[in-house]
């Protein structure tokens, strides 16, 4: 007779992770208010109940997913800044890994945009507040130092280029061609360079 396979209980930390990887996928296609915590739990394989375990109800999940999403693209575009030396050659890698980053990160960028539109309550404002800080900060460390005109501050400009992020996160969805043509990337780095960077001598 053959055994049926041992089910292994996840830890507390792993369920959670487990419940907000399989939420935002769902946040990201229907929105907060079209997602309902019962499709979040068939999603992540467990009961609704252990779901209120982790989470004391869909506002508090909804939040802690903007966690995920800045956690996520923090350390994506940490990687883009860090790839290069000096405030110009960073502002150059940024702009050219704009395509891919929307590409492979749409959920993520759609749940934050999407956040940032609704306004659904203030622990959720608060949330998306924070994330986007969070996001704009690691450009600004990336643009630290020499390498931008003297006039320029490099927060401001930091916050200016996730505009453009997040712009971009809601053009491209919706087909617009602007942004899904290949050399949209190399147009944001000859504009930006203009804006940004002192002329070449």
């Amino acid at each position: 007779m053959v055994k049926p396979a041992r089910k292994y209980r996840l830890r507390a930390g792993q369920r959670r992770e487990q419940i907000l990887a399989s939420a935002l996928p769902l946040f990201a296609r229907s929105g907060f208010a079209g997602t309902g915590t019962r499709p979040i739990a068939a999603a992540a394989g467990i009961a609704e109940p252990i779901l209120y375990r982790h989470f004391r109800s869909k506002s508090a999940l909804f939040c802690a997913v903007l966690g995920l999403v800045a956690d996520r693209l923090e350390h994506v575009l940490g990687q883009v800044m860090t790839s290069a030396t000096g405030a110009g050659a960073r502002l150059h890698a940024l702009a050219r890994a704009l395509p891919q980053l929307l590409q492979s990160h749409e959920d993520e960028l759609r749940v934050l945009c999407a956040a940032a539109a609704s306004h659904a309550d203030a622990v959720q404002t608060t949330a998306t507040r924070a994330a986007l800080t969070r996001l704009g900060t690691v450009i600004a460390k990336g643009l630290a130092g020499p390498g931008l005109q003297r006039s320029v501050d490099t927060r401001t400009a930091a916050f200016f280029l996730l505009e453009v992020g997040l712009g971009s996160a809601l053009l491209r969805p919706v087909g617009v061609q602007a942004v899904l043509q290949p050399a949209f990337g190399d147009r944001i780095v000859a504009f930006l360079t203009r804006a940004l960077l002192p002329p070449a001598r």
